[in-house]
Parts: C-alpha cells; structure tokens; sequence
C-alpha cells in the first residue's frame, strides 16, 4: 500500500506540469507564462491546478496581483528546476551517443546585447544544432547575477566595469564597447568625432537608462564618478534606448549610453561621441554558475558564440581587464 509521499509521486509523471509551474514562477502571470510556452492560458492554469493536487500544497497565491509563489511554491521550485535540468541534461548525453546534440537551456542577457549580438549565434546554432531549444530572457546585469545563482538562467552576458574576485573563476571575456553622449547633429558638440572630456558634459542635463524610481543603475553611476561628471541629472527615466534617444531627439536631455544600445536604435538625426576616449569603459562577458556543469547544448552555443565575429565598434578584452 503506497503512502500519502509515494502515491504523490508516483503520479508525478508529467514533466510539462513541472515546465508550466517554472514558467508561471518565472513570470509570475499565467498569461505570460503560457505566451512563454506558446499555449493556452487555460492550459497553464489546469498544469499548476494538477500538480498542485499531486503535491498536496497550493504552490502558487492567486489572490494577490501579481501573483506570488506561496512558502511552498518557493521551496518546490528548486526541486523542480532541478528535475527538468536533470531529465534534459540526461537526454542530451544519450543523444550524444547518435553524434547529435539537442536540449533546452537559458541564457539571460540586456536588452542591447541580445538585440545587436545574440540573432546572430543563435542563427548560426539554428545552422549546427537545429534540435537545441535556447530560451532567452533579458534583464539588468545586476538581477543576472541572481538568476544565475537562483537557476533562472544556465548562463549569462553580462557587463559590467569590474568583476569581483569570488565571480572570477566563473567568466569569460567577451569584448568591451564605449559609453558615448549622443547629440542631435546640429548640436554644438556634434561638430567633431573626437572623443569628448567628462568635464564637457557637466553644463548638459544628462540621461541614462534605469528603472523608473530607482534611477540611475549602480555601474553607471561608478563611471560618472570615477570620471568627475558632475552634470545634473534628467528628470526623466526609462527603461528603454530608443525612448532615451528620442528624448535627444525633441532636446530634452543629452543621452549616456554604451555603443551597442545606440546601434541597436533608430538613431537618425543622431551622431555620438566616445567619453574620455576609453574604447572598452563597458567590459562585456559570458558568466555562469560553476556548481553546475555545462550539458552539451550549452557548449555548444559557447563555442558558436565565440566563433563568430563580435559587435561592430568593440575592441577584444582578456581577463585581465575585468
């Protein structure tokens, strides 16, 4: 006769239900989690409605908007992320025995990396390992870290100015790019390509890229101190370069932002320069976590991703500029 754990799992067979409940735990809404997953909404909330039944504990709070991860959903989410990077880490191995590499992992990366580099490794993988699923989720550098450490992602481009010594076993320089001020074209500054001084840009009302309420993000801020700029600071936040680059645009504010952000928008009418002439003020590179090992999908897409040439207007960097 089973007992109430062994008959729990011994209908725990669906794995897809443990993949819905991490993507609704990922996204925290259902109708995220099923455009994720590229179902129905009523799909993912039967997958959480039965597993929740076999573990005989509500997982997720549905009464709270958003919706929260109940104490127990915290505590099964580990276990579940673990299971479906085991099965899939399994069936990968076995896979290699027919010379193929297939699997599913995450890579998490910003907003202008995935935009300007990420298309073209995973073209270039569609190419090589056409069974290999790469999800990608964008978020700041600072909240990759996290991710990294909590499971969300297998591994991560980050970017940062400096890398602590307890993160230095665990990365791989990619390419360091500029931060430039963007002006409109018949601004005064736009008159030359030269690099342009940090103390320039003190008489301008500065703008960078940052949560709304928080404001400017901690490396930034490192920068503008290391470099003396004391210029005041927008009003205004957001999120998103082209918004940044439009406010340029109507001359609200003077945009500070890194190369492949103003690449990757619509900049017309638009012309940049380098501060204080350091070509590699953001250090760019591949981050993981070493309590896990890599599964063949994921070497894969690091050595396609170090094959290929990197963005245009970067310079190489090794470990010794991190």
């Amino acid at each position: 006769m089973l007992g109430g754990k062994e008959m729990a799992m011994s209908k725990l067979h669906r794995t897809d239900w443990l993949e819905t409940f991490v993507a609704v735990a990922d996204h925290l809404s259902f109708s995220r989690a099923a455009y994720s997953l590229h179902c129905s909404q009523s799909r993912v909330s039967v997958h959480v409605s039965e597993l929740e039944k076999i573990v005989g504990h509500r997982l997720i709070d549905r009464s709270r908007h958003p919706i929260e991860l109940t104490d127990a959903g915290v505590i099964f989410l580990d276990h579940a992320r673990r299971i479906i990077r085991d099965i899939d880490g399994a069936v990968a191995e076995l896979e290699q025995l027919n010379d193929t590499v297939r699997g599913r992992f995450t890579v998490g990366t910003v907003p202008s990396i995935s935009a300007m580099f990420l298309p073209h490794v995973l073209r270039r993988m569609k190419e090589l390992h056409p069974l290999v699923r790469v999800d990608v989720t964008e978020r700041t550098t600072e909240e990759l870290l996290g991710n990294l450490l909590d499971g969300t992602v297998d591994i991560a481009i980050r970017c940062d100015s400096s890398v602590s010594a307890s993160e230095g076993s665990s990365v791989e320089p990619l390419w360091g790019e500029p931060i430039v001020a963007v002006f409109p074209i018949d601004h005064l500054m736009a008159g030359t390509t030269a690099s342009v001084r940090p103390d320039e840009l003190n008489k301008y009302e500065l703008g960078t890229t940052g949560a709304p309420g928080i404001g400017i993000d901690t490396d930034m801020r490192a920068r503008f101190e290391r470099w003396g700029i004391e210029a005041p600071q927008a009003n205004y936040f957001t999120e998103q370069p082209q918004t940044l680059l439009n406010m340029a645009k109507a001359g609200i504010l003077t945009p500070v932002i890194n190369l492949l952000a103003f690449e990757s928008c619509n900049n017309e009418g638009l012309v940049y320069r380098v501060i204080n002439d350091e070509l590699a003020a953001r250090r760019v590179f591949l981050q993981w976590n070493p309590a896990r090992a890599f599964t063949p999908a994921v070497s894969a897409f690091i050595d396609v991703m170090y094959s290929l040439p990197k963005p245009h207007g970067t310079v190489p960097i090794t470990h010794s500029d991190l």
